[in-house]
Protein backbone atom coordinates (compact mmCIF):
# COMPACT_ATOMS: atom_id res chain seq x y z
CA UNK A 1 0.00 0.00 0.00
CA UNK A 2 2.85 2.17 0.78
CA UNK A 3 4.22 1.81 -2.58
CA UNK A 4 0.74 3.03 -4.27
CA UNK A 5 0.89 6.26 -2.22
CA UNK A 6 4.89 6.66 -3.18
CA UNK A 7 3.49 6.06 -6.96
CA UNK A 8 0.28 9.45 -6.19
CA UNK A 9 2.50 11.75 -5.07
CA UNK A 10 5.12 11.06 -7.60
CA UNK A 11 2.29 11.27 -10.05
CA UNK A 12 1.01 14.56 -8.57
CA UNK A 13 4.49 16.78 -9.03
CA UNK A 14 5.47 19.86 -6.55
CA UNK A 15 5.25 17.57 -3.71
CA UNK A 16 8.62 16.87 -2.98
CA UNK A 17 8.50 16.66 0.82
CA UNK A 18 5.61 14.76 0.98
CA UNK A 19 7.44 12.39 -1.45
CA UNK A 20 10.86 11.86 0.61
CA UNK A 21 8.48 11.39 4.10
CA UNK A 22 6.77 8.10 2.26
CA UNK A 23 10.28 7.14 0.49
CA UNK A 24 11.48 6.65 3.84
CA UNK A 25 8.46 4.95 5.05
CA UNK A 26 8.71 2.40 2.08
CA UNK A 27 12.16 1.90 2.85
CA UNK A 28 11.01 0.95 6.86
CA UNK A 29 8.58 -1.06 5.38
CA UNK A 30 10.95 -3.40 2.97
CA UNK A 31 11.13 -1.87 0.06
CA UNK A 32 14.57 -0.98 -1.76
CA UNK A 33 15.71 2.08 -3.58
CA UNK A 34 15.35 -0.18 -6.71
CA UNK A 35 11.67 -1.07 -6.25
CA UNK A 36 11.15 2.81 -6.18
CA UNK A 37 12.97 2.87 -9.21
CA UNK A 38 11.61 0.46 -10.93
CA UNK A 39 7.56 1.60 -10.02
CA UNK A 40 8.90 5.15 -11.51
CA UNK A 41 9.78 3.74 -14.68
CA UNK A 42 6.85 1.77 -15.07
CA UNK A 43 5.15 4.93 -14.94
CA UNK A 44 7.15 7.03 -17.22
CA UNK A 45 4.49 7.14 -19.86
CA UNK A 46 1.84 8.39 -16.99
CA UNK A 47 3.75 10.82 -14.72
CA UNK A 48 6.32 12.29 -17.87
CA UNK A 49 10.15 12.69 -17.57
CA UNK A 50 10.36 15.57 -15.66
CA UNK A 51 8.23 14.40 -12.41
CA UNK A 52 9.55 10.99 -12.90
CA UNK A 53 13.69 12.31 -12.99
CA UNK A 54 12.59 15.00 -9.72
CA UNK A 55 10.59 11.26 -7.59
CA UNK A 56 14.37 9.92 -8.93
CA UNK A 57 15.99 13.20 -7.26
CA UNK A 58 14.34 12.17 -3.49
CA UNK A 59 14.95 8.58 -4.02
CA UNK A 60 18.69 8.83 -4.32
CA UNK A 61 19.11 11.04 -1.46
CA UNK A 62 18.67 8.72 0.70
CA UNK A 63 21.27 6.26 1.92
Amino acid sequence: RELVVFAAIAALGGCESQLKAHTGANLKEGNTKQNLADALQIAIPLNGFPRTLNALAVVNSFK
